[in-house]
């Protein structure tokens, strides 16, 4: 719906931006049909290869890179990494980003928390950011269990 409206330029005066957390359970599924036959989803890969130049922009955020699909990853102009431990989250980053960034995600597995690093085409070179912490804090602790 929204890819249709932007081509009918209903976006040009007033871009709009989508903004998509957890983007890996969005991205890259599929689902069956009524004759059980695979359907993608690929509405936002459509969006972020297309629909820019009608006003339409995606921002997706997620902790599991490798599961965005390339071609989707590849679109995006500017990334905003955080600490990358994983090799196939760091290598999926490095494929999306340009050649001139790669070198400086090496730092990806030590950076500490807050800090991120911004890559993107309008970048000449990766700046190294602290992300202030909220005024009210996510409880993301994990549950403790209880002995018996």
């Amino acid at each position: 719906m929204l890819l249709t409206e932007a081509r009918m330029g209903k976006y040009k005066d007033q871009a709009v931006i989508v903004f998509i957390d957890e983007a890996h359970q969005f991205l890259n599924k599929s689902i069956a049909d009524e004759y059980f036959s695979a359907k993608p989803l690929d509405a936002f890969e459509q969006i972020s290869k297309e629909a820019r130049k009608y006003g339409l922009f995606l921002c997706i955020a997620t902790q599991m890179p490798r599961d965005i699909p390339l071609g989707t990853l590849s679109q995006m102009g500017t990334f905003i990494v955080h600490r990358l431990i994983n090799e196939q989250d760091k290598k999926a980053v490095e494929s999306a980003a340009s050649a001139a960034n790669r070198s400086s995600l090496s730092f990806l597995p030590i950076l500490g928390e807050g800090e991120a690093l911004l890559v993107g085409v309008d970048f000449p070179m990766p700046l190294t950011i602290k992300i202030d912490t909220p005024d009210k804090k996510p409880d993301s602790n994990t549950p403790k269990l209880k002995k018996k």
